[in-house]
């Protein structure tokens, strides 16, 4: 059988050109496989102290040390807190299959305490007046027996304690606080308190009553000393 070597050519082309087409779809499908297929990128966390919370763009990821893997390409910033210490933070571009290293060295929060500055006085008056004056316990003069208050000056800035006290009244105390260029008033009313308990008054054993034709009569005090007297001298009799 004789064949046609022009056929057998046009056959020979058509079959390389099923077979090119054939694969096509299968390289189309590979690159569309490795376009979408990403290994990401990797970011190893660290600080000092460690134990820092880890949040990458605000989201949390874990407490440091960390290994963040598989982290899409893109921009990002990576933020570290911890209690007692300083928030930090820093930014970082990763790119597929890219590895960064992030070290934070986290500084101690320190609280600003405002110390009060400069210095006041304290005017001290006392009804009655000649009371004793102590600030924050000690001694600092006596209050005046007519209405002119004790000025205490140049006393700095902040809580201080006044005490007042008389002998037969209650102790005042009073906490004021001191501004500068400031003068703070306590007064006293030493008379609107109870009066201490004054002494318990002598007695003889004898009741300050008498008796005199079946009626109980009051003894003045000079009449129950009298009869005290009385007493002690009928009884030395009796003994003798």
């Amino acid at each position: 059988m004789h064949l046609n070597p022009c056929r057998d050519s046009c056959t020979r082309l058509v079959l390389a050109a099923c077979l090119l087409i054939a694969t096509v779809p299968g390289v189309i499908a590979d690159d569309t496989t490795n376009a979408t297929a990403s290994a990401g990128g990797t970011i190893m966390v660290m600080s000092f102290p460690q134990g820092a919370s880890i949040y990458l763009n605000d989201q949390y990821m874990g407490i440091t040390p960390k290994k963040l893997e598989h982290i899409p390409p893109g921009k990002y910033l990576v933020n570290i807190s911890k209690a007692g210490s300083n928030n930090d933070s820093a930014p970082v571009v990763l790119y597929d299959g890219s590895y960064r290293e992030i070290g934070f060295t986290l500084e101690s929060a320190t609280t600003t305490v405002v110390t009060p500055s400069g210095s006041g006085s304290i005017a001290v008056s006392s009804t009655p007046g000649g009371a004793t004056v102590r600030l924050d316990g000690t001694v600092v003069g006596t209050t005046r027996l007519e209405r002119a208050s004790l000025i205490l000056n140049d006393i700095p800035s902040g809580s201080h304690t006044v005490t007042v006290e008389l002998a037969g009244y209650p102790l005042y105390t009073e906490t004021v606080m001191v501004k500068k260029n400031q003068v703070v008033k306590v007064t006293a009313d030493l008379e609107a308190g109870t009066p201490a308990d004054s002494a318990p008054a002598l007695t003889f054993g004898l009741p300050a009553t008498a008796t005199a034709g079946g009626n109980t009569l009051p003894l003045s005090p000079l009449g129950a000393v009298a009869a005290a007297c009385l007493a002690g001298l009928a009884a030395a009799t009796r003994r003798s």
